[in-house]
């Protein structure tokens, strides 16, 4: 039995600790649906806080009539189909072809400092290295003698491909993050074995034995991809198309419009937002089902498969590719954040601190205020993620089968915010916020925060609780007879690393907040994130050098120090390893 639930002054009861579960999922979906409802009515005119009273579908109207409607529409959609399929392909390529080889353990190497840099600073370096005096024409004026940078659309294309190749570096690594902890539950290593002893090559026993079960694992963290792509802000504001912008874009654009009349605009635009991510998940499971009845003779026809080595080895040079790109980003930031003047075609600037100097005055209310909101967002999202797994575990020991449906409501509710655009049900929670007068305070931006952090924690820990050995907790039980000796000592002694891990994600993720810290602060919060989006409209590279590279560093010192506790601890006053490393 789970030591934390042991004790029978916490609980008496499974009815009891379902209760208490169901409670704070209710806590943590209530303001996701109330931020939904709340839109609802401002969508069809009626918003008697900036005086309109009666009900109307003239914001309808005009949302109809918006000029490049629906080449917005079709951007969102171009982008979002596309980078989610190509991470998708990527992710099951690259687990496909190095499981169990000596690539897969560089693979997971890579995936920590990619999950972790924060999306707006990854675009900044990505920019730096692909517009038209980036790194990458300056090396190829090199060779090409060129004195001018080249009339290049290289990044802000109209077409979406450097917005596409961004979500695809930061979702292929998540993706890949999913399908390793989903695949252990399979026994891919009887199915490799069996499958080439009947002479199927790998790859093909990956297509037709594995992925069928694999992927209905994982669909659900693929729509979470996908609702992403579609509603993201803050890197289509960095990378992304401008003339006409994705829809999410010009939604956010109309809500801070001086024009009160535009913000009924805006509430219809993130209803239509919402219908847009729900059809377009609608069709991908369509799709998936279609397909899974298309493919069925394929699946059992015996073909044996003739080109795995070359798809092994495209994946593996694409692989290498993005991880070449996001570090050539890093070096990017580096550099720009250290640059005095830099003429092209020249390879080497003139250095100087002077970016560094002029930030630096400015920039300590961010850093403190994003370390204080992502250590604290992080704390709470881990620890109630430790108490909904401690009470699933309990329920589980109760009833399997009311432990069963526990768990998957909970995993469920994990994915409401994650599945929902950010700009339809924030939005409604900043109209919400400002007819409560809580808006501006760091703690309201905590609770937003929260509500992003916690699904990622609770994902992350999920797996290790799930495969924890409940006869650790019994054996500690039988020699303390504390279920809190036995909760500190021996299951977070043995799941300490996969804490650790967690705290790490979750204040990555909160770094990377964008719309919560903007939609919550009314201006006077102020973050690294937001401070760095704001200096788009500036194209100062310099300062967009320095905060691209400190948003950077931040998750990576906290990833640093999370390694570091995982490994070693504190005992007699000296440095100890720990014995479960």
């Amino acid at each position: 039995m789970s030591p934390l639930l042991k004790s029978g002054k916490w609980v008496s009861s499974g009815a009891v600790s379902s209760l208490l579960a169901l409670g704070l999922l209710v806590l943590f979906i209530l303001p996701v649906l109330a931020g939904v409802g709340s839109i609802m009515l401002p969508a069809f005119g009626y918003m008697p806080v900036l005086g309109f009273e009666t009900f109307s579908f003239s914001s309808w109207q005009m949302l109809l009539e918006t000029p490049a409607l629906i080449q917005m529409l079709g951007l969102s959609l171009w982008t979002s189909a596309s980078s989610t399929l190509l991470s998708l392909i990527l992710a099951f390529g690259v687990i496909c072809f190095a499981w169990g080889t000596p690539f897969w353990h560089k693979v997971q190497r890579w995936l920590a400092p990619l999950m972790a840099v924060p999306h707006v600073a990854l675009a900044f370096g990505v920019m730096f290295v692909l517009m038209p005096s980036g790194l990458m024409a300056r090396l190829i004026a090199v060779f090409a003698g060129w004195s001018f940078p080249p009339d290049w659309q290289t990044v802000q294309d109209s077409y979406g491909i450097s917005l596409i190749l961004l979500l695809v570096i930061k979702e292929t690594p998540f993706l890949i993050f999913m399908m390793a902890a989903a695949v252990v539950q399979l026994p891919v290593s009887d199915t490799l074995r069996l499958g080439g002893s009947l002479g199927y090559q790998s790859g093909v026993i990956w297509l037709k034995l594995i992925w069928p079960r694999l992927y209905p694992m994982i669909r659900l963290p693929v729509y979470t991809v996908l609702a992403f792509s579609i509603s993201v802000v803050d890197v289509a504001l960095v990378i992304g198309p401008a003339n006409p912008p994705t829809f999410a874009v010009q939604i956010l654009q109309w809500i801070y419009d001086p024009d009160l009349a535009n913000s009924l605009l805006a509430a219809s635009g993130s209803v239509l937002l919402l219908l847009l991510v729900v059809s377009v998940i609608g069709v991908f499971y369509l799709t998936e089902w279609v397909m899974s009845r298309l493919l069925r003779s394929w699946l059992v026809n015996g073909h044996r498969g003739r080109f795995s080595i070359f798809w092994g080895s495209l994946s593996r040079k694409a692989w290498h590719g993005l991880v070449m790109l996001f570090l050539a980003g890093g070096s990017a930031l580096l550099v720009w954040s250290f640059v005095w003047r830099w003429r092209f075609p020249s390879l080497w600037p003139d250095w100087s601190l002077r970016s560094w100097e002029r930030a630096w005055d400015c920039m300590s209310e961010p850093i403190v205020n994003s370390l204080l909101i992502g250590v604290t967002a992080t704390l709470a999202a881990n620890t109630i993620s430790v108490i909904l797994l401690e009470l699933n575990d309990f329920q589980q020991q109760q009833s399997k089968s009311a432990g069963k449906w526990l768990s998957l409501l909970t995993r469920g509710a994990m994915y409401i915010p994650l599945l929902l655009p950010q700009m339809t049900f924030l939005f409604g929670v900043q109209l919400l916020l400002l007819q409560w007068g809580a808006e501006g305070h760091w703690l309201t931006v905590t609770g937003l925060h929260l509500l992003f952090v916690l699904p990622y924690c609770f994902l992350g820990l999920s797996g290790p609780w799930q495969h924890y050995d409940q006869r650790h907790s019994l054996q500690g039980l039988l020699l303390s007879r504390s279920w809190l000796k036995t909760f500190v000592q021996v299951k977070l002694g043995v799941l300490w690393r996969p804490v650790m891990a967690s705290l790490a994600l979750g204040f990555a993720v909160s770094i990377a907040q964008y719309l919560p810290t903007l939609f919550a602060s009314a201006g006077r919060v102020e973050t690294v994130t937001t401070e760095a989006v704001s200096l788009v409209s500036g194209g100062n590279r310099r300062l967009i050098g320095v905060y691209g590279l400190v948003q950077m560093l931040l998750p990576f010192i906290f990833y640093v120090m999370a390694f570091f506790l995982s490994y070693w601890t504190i005992k007699n006053g000296c440095f100890a390893r720990r014995l479960n490393s």
